[in-house]
């Protein structure tokens, strides 16, 4: 047997290394929290931005066939898988090349939205 000849030093990392390697270890955690965060933050608005927009493209060929009456359409967030919508048609003034006044031209407006998103669409419609 070999004895080990030692003078009184321990090998092993001191208190102070070890409390450096922990705050850096900390600082790298949190910076990690922040970013996956930020990420799934972006991530959530383009989806909210992506549903306002389809819907929006989709109650523009419904509004095509079916448009709303004199009053506005409006559909809650409940009643469209989360997605609110408000529908207006009004009167639009428009000549023609002679300077006179076509009627039933109308102007269709769509607003859709999804939680902080919203998207708006405007489209003469001419409806005798």
């Amino acid at each position: 047997m070999t004895k080990r000849c030692t003078t009184g030093r321990q090998e092993g990392f001191t208190l102070l290394e070890v409390l450096l390697a922990l705050g850096v270890f900390a600082l790298a955690a949190v910076g990690l929290v922040v970013a996956i965060d930020t990420a799934l933050r972006a991530a959530l608005t383009v989806r909210e931005r992506s549903m306002a927009r389809r819907e929006l493209e989709s109650r523009l060929a419904y509004c095509l066939a079916d448009p709303p009456g004199p009053a506005k359409r409006v559909l809650t967030p409940e009643q469209n898988h989360g997605v609110r919508v408000e529908e207006t048609l009004v009167s639009w003034p428009m000549k023609d090349g002679t300077g006179k006044e076509v009627a039933g031209m109308k102007k269709l407006t769509i607003l859709t939205g999804a939680g902080a998103s919203a998207e708006k669409a405007e489209i003469l419609l001419y409806r005798p």
